[in-house]
C-alpha cells in the first residue's frame, strides 16, 4: 500500500468519524443550566448570602429562621417547547432538620398569572453535610410565546447548625432516566 492511499484511508476514516460525532452531538439534548451564584438575590437578603466558587450559601451568621430567596431566569432552548418530560437536577447541601433547599419552577404569563409548574425539595432526600446531586422527573408544557419562566430558590436556615447551599440547577429535556 502506498503512502498516498494510506493517507486517503485515514482521511476517509476521519471524515466518517466526524459525521458520526456530529450525529451524536445533534442527538444530545440542550439542557438549561445555571450555577448557584448566578441567582438574583432579593435586596432584603443581601446580608445573608455568600457567593463562593459558583455556589450560593446561607451565611453561617444568618439568624435562625432566615430564608434566602434567589431567582434564576429560564430561557428558551431547543427541546423546550410544548409539553414534555424534563429532568430537574440540583446539586445542594442540606445538612438536616436545620436546613432546606427548595426550587420552584414558575411560569409568569403575559396576562399576569403566575403559577407553580414543578417543585424540588431537598427534604425529600437524606441529609448530608456534603453536597449531593439529586434529580426528579417533571412534566412541563413550555410556551415561551406567552410566558416567561424562572426558578425561585429558597434556602431556609431552621436551626443554628443549618448550612443550606445551592451549587447547580439543570433542566434536561427528554425522557427521564436516572
Amino acid at each position: 500500500m502506498s503512502f498516498s492511499s494510506s493517507k486517503s484511508i485515514r482521511q476517509s476514516l476521519f471524515a466518517i468519524a466526524a459525521v458520526l460525532a456530529a450525529g451524536a452531538a445533534q442527538a444530545q439534548s440542550n439542557p438549561w443550566t445555571t450555577v448557584g451564584s448566578a441567582g438574583v438575590v432579593d435586596d432584603a437578603d443581601a446580608g445573608i448570602v455568600d457567593f463562593v466558587a459558583g455556589e450560593a450559601r446561607m451565611r453561617s451568621d444568618a439568624a435562625v429562621g432566615s430564608m434566602l430567596n434567589l431567582r434564576y431566569n429560564v430561557v428558551s432552548l431547543p427541546g423546550f417547547s410544548g409539553p414534555g418530560q424534563y429532568t430537574m437536577r440540583a446539586r445542594f447541601r442540606d445538612n438536616g432538620a436545620g436546613a432546606n433547599v427548595r426550587l420552584d419552577l414558575r411560569r409568569y404569563q403575559n396576562n399576569g398569572i403566575n403559577s407553580l409548574q414543578a417543585t424540588f425539595n431537598s427534604d425529600d432526600y437524606a441529609p448530608s453535610s456534603s453536597y449531593q446531586t439529586q434529580a426528579e422527573c417533571i412534566l412541563v408544557d413550555w410556551d415561551f410565546n406567552t410566558s416567561g419562566y424562572y426558578i425561585e430558590a429558597t434556602l431556609h436556615k431552621g436551626a443554628a447548625a443549618g448550612t443550606p447551599a445551592l451549587a447547580l440547577i439543570q433542566l434536561v429535556p427528554g425522557v427521564c432516566q436516572f
